[in-house]
């Protein structure tokens, strides 16, 4: 399996999508990326709720337990001000949102995809796939709040102590990730379920990138 994600990861360099491309070539100034970033809080917001869904078609305590931690991440382990959604609003606000731009958004397209298909194939897809589109995407996740980090520092769009989003997601998504990853990697032995978890790992490694590049 580690091949397979390792191979999958090669083919889809984030430095190679048209999304990073305009921002780490300068193409992209700070106004369009706060615009960007202002659309992408509907998918932050939303990514829990499909993790409910699985955790609740695992058979096994464990396997349940490490969902239900991350989705405690997701909601700041009970303060509330710490939940995903509400640091990426303190970073947008970093960057130079208003409350008013915020709060009068409009849904973009990529994200309302990106929260469709994580809820059609929570819902109707077998627990491999789903678990294995999760996993993939956390880990991307990682890598992509890593770039993101580094670059707007570089730019100086936002101070070190304002990253109050991507620079937690850095580091905490490799933790989630390997929780997904440990739910499903027996699968792997099995014909079937390894068939299921390619596709999940090749659906949820378009569907984070794409979530980007179809911002532009």
């Amino acid at each position: 399996m580690k091949n397979f994600i390792s191979e999958l990861i090669k083919s889809s360099p984030i430095h190679r999508q048209p999304f990073f491309i305009s921002l780490l070539n300068g193409t992209m100034d700070k106004e369009r990326f706060k615009e960007t970033q202002i659309g992408i809080l509907d998918a932050v917001e939303f990514f829990s709720r499909p993790m409910f869904i699985i955790s609740s078609k695992l058979d096994s305590y464990e396997d349940r337990y490490c969902i239900i931690k991350n989705i405690l991440d997701e909601h700041g382990n009970g303060e509330i001000k710490k939940a995903h959604g509400n640091t990426f609003r303190q970073y947008l606000f970093s960057l130079g949102a208003t409350e008013k731009q915020i709060k009068n958004r409009k849904p973009i397209q990529a994200a309302v995809k990106y929260n469709n298909v994580l809820m059609e194939c929570s819902l109707n897809s077998s627990t491999m796939r789903s678990v294995a589109m999760m996993a993939i995407i956390e880990e991307r996740y990682s890598k992509i709040s890593a770039t993101i980090v580094k670059e707007i520092l570089k730019k100086k769009w936002i101070s070190k102590e304002n990253l109050y989003h991507y620079s937690l997601h850095e580091e905490l998504d490799v933790e989630h990730a390997q929780g997904f990853y440990n739910i499903i990697k027996d699968g792997w032995e099995d014909v079937n379920s390894k068939e299921e978890i390619k596709k999940g790992l090749s659906l949820g490694n378009s569907m984070i990138l794409n979530l980007y590049n179809d911002t532009l």
